[in-house]
């Protein structure tokens, strides 16, 4: 055989089984759980917008793309949605706690106004980066939907006042 052919051989065979190699853990057993923001009210057409622009890193319903069961580059793909969930899952969503939510819901805005989601590298590849019209909608989401949390935890603060 040919050096140039068993050298190719070689590396088809060795990033065949690099790809069945994830650092992070098999994040794709993990595929599964609520429908992102549960136990929050988002209109439909953001949540579209979260959806197909943020839930592939940001929660457990990731779509794996082909190439991201190739090694190396399932690697970086598979770190970025650590980063990702880690940074914010919204399928962890109903377990958060009031004051959480609304910190993330400042993030999610600041991010969205400041251009920062979905990072550049991920927007080049994907048909991610938001318009301005999703940037003001999903903005005035995160508005209200502070408000309602806020408006939400102080009645509960008040019932739990009104038993004790």
């Amino acid at each position: 055989m040919r050096p140039a052919i068993a050298c190719a051989v070689f590396l088809i065979a060795a990033g065949g089984s690099l790809s069945f190699v994830h650092p992070w853990g098999n994040l794709r057993d993990d595929n599964t759980g609520p429908a992102i923001l549960s136990g929050s009210e988002v209109p439909g057409d953001v949540r579209g917008i979260l959806e197909r622009n943020c839930a592939d890193c940001h929660s457990n319903q990731t779509h794996w793309p082909v190439y991201s069961r190739i090694a190396p580059v399932s690697w970086l793909v598979e770190r970025d949605v650590v980063r990702g969930r880690t940074a914010l899952n919204f399928s962890a969503w109903a377990g958060m706690g009031a004051e959480d939510r609304i910190a993330a819901l400042a993030r999610i805005a600041a991010e969205a106004r400041g251009g920062e989601m979905p990072p550049k590298p991920y927007a080049l590849i994907h048909s991610a980066a938001l318009t301005e019209n999703e940037n003001r909608q999903v903005t005035a989401w995160t508005r209200a939907e502070r408000k309602r949390i806020r408006i939400e935890a102080a009645g509960h603060k008040e019932k739990n006042e009104e038993g004790n």
